[in-house]
């Protein structure tokens, strides 16, 4: 077969029959293959044909192969025959008869493409050699023109120079040698003669910006020599002519002058020369400068008593203050974020010198040594008096003391210094503190920072000023007076008490608590804790001691009283009996009053300490801490309105003055029969007239006691008087002996009592009478086995124990003593 151009599969050919794969003729068992091996004998191959093996039926064997070769010779042709007719198709698909010259034009297109891409690449890099050389040139150009550009501008800057325009001057040279790149022409010779005249000229804006300060200094002093000439001449003059002139003055006050301008405009030059520490200090000092010489606010002129030094110090930080407002803009836009710290710090050290100044004055025309160093002595005083023992009220009285009204108006003013002063120091601290931080969290301020660290006043405020000192020292002689000052004016007020007749308290209750809610208000509106805190602990302990014992003191007293008297309470027997009662009432009433006024002023207290120290939470806590220290005097008052209640009812009950009293109508309780039968039970109540009366004084004297004792005293009273009827009742009845009868009379009589008590009370009082309610209970049951009902059952919480419950049913008369004890309770 010819080899086809393509890789081709060709139908597989059966192969010719080998020897091995001749069929064997049937029943010769042998293969004649084996008849034609050329090394073996013919007649070795017939050795194993059968007997009966003829020459017809071998004969006919080889026929019948020999057909059936025929037949498949006959099939190879035919497959021999189609498989030429495949080559010859496949051969038309495959090479069709433009193929040759398909092939041609290929090679002679892959030749073109070759050559035309070595053309390609021969161009590309022709044209990368000029885009170098274009960009070379442009750079050239570039550099040519910066040269240009360098060279008109030191032209420019000279004659800027020359012409004083320092502004314009500094504003080219920032922008060609900071604010663009340099970089390229940093060994070209216009460069260095630019930043030469950069030199030049910081060093002319500096002497230029010096001489300025000076000019502007001294107009400042003239227009100060003027302003006093004129404040003489307004004192002569007309009133509202003075007042035009006030407003001119405060007017131009509020406008820069041309002289400080000038300055700070040199300044800010300083900081376009890349200059910004040397132009920030000189510009902060100018504006202190100016502050100061500039200002009427910031000067002290007059004789001490004509100064009125609290409206001058809020003039005096209102102008710092706004002095600072005014240049804080301007400082941050020319000189960087955080850069008014340097101004802050310029007018914290003025603010050391003209307000530690005029606190000064203050003190010393006040006399607040003096007064202090007094207050002190009349305090041993009044110690060495008390432990000799001496009269009371001439222990009390303070000889060469100061006059309150006098004291009062100073304590005012040293609070108002006190508070503007701590305002004034938090607001600059928190301003200075943000400053602060905006210079170190932006990067550009690095080397601002770092000049300010290396300067004197580095780039903090300081810890403590002059004015802290002084203020400190202020504040601990304002703790001193006021002390004095509540003391004495309580104790006045004691001494000055009055009882009058349509008040449930004295007039030392409520003068008492308008000092000290008075002064402790001003200790807090100094904005000082340690005042605040000192004052409040002050107040706590004149509470605990001196107040206290005066109310106690009285109590005793109107207590004394009644001991020679017959029963006081519930009765009106005659006008002195009416009077000693009125008294016990009102000393009460002062101590609830009081202790209620506590809680009060605990909570005003308390909100004002939230307000004020609303910035610092340590103050609040401080404070807090203080203010719980009323709440437990507040307490202690309470007990002793307890104890004193509890004694009067307690005492004034057991005493009888009649048989309409209602100590002779408790003891008449004892006296009530409840052994009765059914007919009696029915008549108890229109024949016994015990109960309604009872019921009836009780009702009486709970009116008669509603407009002299307050709400709370009431409450506490008829709580108290309750508390001794149930263990009277109790008691009695404990004594007495029952029948089922008896026992529905007794629950009656229980449930009347404790239905008009309960109205009578603002508080509920009907658990008070549950061991009473359980007791008439028991006594209702009609067999001792009815017990274990009522006590296995949940409906209720026993207040009797088992031992009770047994005693109870002992009182029936018709109960068994052996089967009560029986009860498995």
């Amino acid at each position: 077969f010819l080899p086809l151009p393509l890789p081709f599969h060709p139908v597989p050919l059966p192969r010719p029959p080998t020897p091995s794969s001749m069929p064997q003729v049937e029943g010769l068992g042998v293969g004649i293959g084996k008849d034609l091996d050329g090394d073996g004998n013919p007649m070795d191959g017939l050795r194993g044909l059968p007997k009966d093996l003829t020459i017809q039926s071998l004969v006919t064997q080889i026929k019948a192969c020999v057909e059936e070769d025929q037949e498949i010779e006959g099939v190879l042709n035919k497959l021999l025959a189609e498989r030429k007719n495949l080559e010859a198709r496949i051969d038309r698909i495959m090479f069709p008869v433009e193929a040759h010259s398909l092939k041609q034009n290929i090679e002679g297109l892959k030749k073109k493409i070759s050559l035309t891409s070595v053309t390609a690449f021969s161009l590309s890099s022709k044209v990368r050699r000029l885009d170098v050389a274009q960009a070379r040139l442009e750079d050239g150009i570039k550099r040519v023109e910066k040269i240009v550009n360098l060279k008109m501008t030191i032209d420019k800057v000279n004659l800027m120079i020359q012409s004083r325009e320092y502004k314009k001057a500094a504003t080219l040279t920032h922008e060609v040698l900071h604010k663009s790149n340099p970089g390229q022409l940093h060994n070209d010779s216009s460069v260095e003669v630019l930043r030469e005249l950069e030199e030049k000229l910081v060093k002319l804006v500096l002497k230029e910006c010096d001489r300025a300060a000076v000019k502007a200094s001294e107009a400042a002093k003239r227009n100060a020599r003027l302003g006093e000439t004129k404040r003489k001449d307004e004192k002569m003059g007309d009133d509202l002519q003075s007042e035009m002139k006030e407003q001119v003055d405060s007017t131009e006050e509020d406008n820069v002058s041309p002289e400080f301008r000038r300055v700070f405009n040199l300044c800010l030059v300083l900081a376009l020369l890349n200059k910004k520490h040397q132009g920030l200090g000189r510009y902060c000092f100018a504006a202190r400068t100016m502050l100061v010489l500039g200002s009427k606010k910031m000067q002290i002129h007059g004789k001490a008593g004509n100064i009125k030094y609290c409206d001058r110090l809020s003039e005096m930080l209102d102008a710092i203050a706004y002095c600072i407002q005014l240049h804080s803009n301007s400082l941050r836009e020319h000189f960087g974020p955080g850069s008014e710290l340097r101004l802050i710090q310029e007018l914290v050290q003025e603010c050391d010198s003209k307000i530690h100044q005029l606190i000064q004055q203050f003190m010393e025309f006040k006399k607040i040594a003096k007064i202090v160093k007094g207050v002190q002595k009349l305090r041993r005083t009044q110690r060495n008096r008390d432990s000799k023992r001496e009269d009371e009220k001439s222990s009390r009285n303070f000889e060469g003391g100061y006059e309150p009204k006098m004291l009062d108006g100073l304590l005012e003013e040293i609070a108002y210094i006190c508070r503007e002063i701590q305002i004034f120091d938090y607001n600059v601290r928190q301003r200075g503190d943000t400053a602060r931080e905006e210079l170190k969290s932006t990067p550009s301020q690095a080397d601002l920072l770092k000049a300010m660290i290396h300067h004197p006043l580095k780039d903090t405020l300081p810890r403590t000023t002059k004015v802290n000192q002084l203020q400190q020292e202020l504040t601990g002689n304002y703790i001193v007076i006021e002390e004095y000052f509540m003391t004495q004016d309580v104790q006045t007020a004691i001494d000055l008490d009055d009882n009058q007749e349509d008040s449930q308290t004295s007039s030392m209750v409520d003068d008492v608590f308008y000092i000290l809610k008075k002064c402790s208000e001003r200790a807090f509106s100094t904005c000082d804790v340690n005042s605040a805190c000192a004052i409040v602990n002050l107040l706590n302990s004149m509470l605990e001691t001196l107040y206290k014992e005066q109310l106690s003191s009285k109590l005793a007293v109107c207590w004394e009283k009644t001991h020679n008297l017959g029963q006081l309470l519930f009765t009106q027997d005659s006008a002195n009996q009416h009077m000693v009662e009125s008294s016990i009432f009102v000393a009460m009433n002062n101590v609830q009053v009081s202790a209620a006024h506590i809680q009060t002023l605990k909570q005003h207290l308390q909100n004002h300490t939230n307000q004020v120290f609303e910035h610092t939470p340590n103050a609040i806590r401080m404070a807090t801490q203080c203010l719980d220290g009323l709440r437990d005097t507040s307490e202690s008052y309470m007990r002793i309105v307890h104890q004193y209640i509890k004694k009067f009812v307690k005492d004034q009950v057991s005493k009888m003055n009649g048989p309409n009293a209602l100590g002779s109508l408790l003891e008449r309780f004892g006296q009530q029969n409840y052994e009765l039968k059914e007919q009696d039970y029915l008549t108890r109540e229109a024949n016994d007239s015990y109960i309604p009366t009872l019921l009836e004084k009780l009702q009486s004297e709970q009116k008669s006691m509603q407009g002299r004792l307050t709400e709370n005293n009431l409450e506490l009273v008829l709580h108290s008087l309750t508390n001794h009827l149930v263990e009277t009742i109790e008691t009695a009845a404990m004594r007495k002996r029952f029948t089922f009868w008896g026992g529905l009379q007794f629950d009656k009589d229980i449930r009347k009592i404790a239905s008009l008590l309960n109205t009578m009370c603002d508080k509920p009082v009907r658990d008070k009478f549950s061991r009473l309610i359980q007791i008439a209970s028991l006594l209702q049951v009609d067999k001792v086995d009815e017990v274990l009902d009522y006590w296995t059952s949940d409906s209720q919480v026993w207040r009797l124990s088992p031992m009770d419950v047994k005693a109870v049913l002992c009182l029936r008369r018709d109960f068994s003593k052996a089967e009560i004890m029986k009860l498995q309770l």
